[in-house]
C-alpha cells in the first residue's frame, strides 16, 4: 500500500486537507466537495458544477427538465395513462407468480 500524507480527526470527525493538496487540485474556499465512500476508504473530489439556484421558483422546473428522464418527451395526460398500464401489468404478473 501506497502511504501518502497521514492526518487524523479532530474530536468531531473533521480533517484538514494539506495545502499542497489542495494547491494541487485547485480546492479554495469556493469549491464543492463530493465524498464518496469505496470500500473501506473515502473518496473526495471537486464538484465542477451543480444547481446553486435557491430560488424555488426557478430552480425546481430546471431541475426537473435536466432528469425528465424516460417520460419527458410525453403530454401530462398520456404519461399518467401508460404509467397505470405498466403498474396494473406488473400487478397482474406479481399475482400470478404469487
Amino acid at each position: 500500500m501506497k502511504i501518502g500524507l497521514v492526518t487524523s480527526t479532530n474530536s468531531k470527525g473533521q480533517i484538514v486537507i494539506p495545502k499542497d493538496i489542495r494547491d494541487a487540485l485547485g480546492i479554495d474556499a469556493q469549491v464543492t466537495l463530493n465524498m464518496v465512500v469505496a470500500g473501506k476508504g473515502l473518496y473526495i473530489y471537486p464538484v465542477e458544477e451543480f444547481i446553486t439556484t435557491t430560488d424555488r421558483e426557478s430552480s425546481y422546473p430546471e431541475l426537473l427538465e435536466k432528469t425528465k428522464g424516460t417520460w419527458g418527451d410525453e403530454e401530462r395526460g398520456e404519461t399518467k395513462a401508460k404509467r397505470s398500464k405498466i403498474e396494473l401489468e406488473a400487478s397482474r404478473s406479481r399475482k400470478n407468480r404469487w
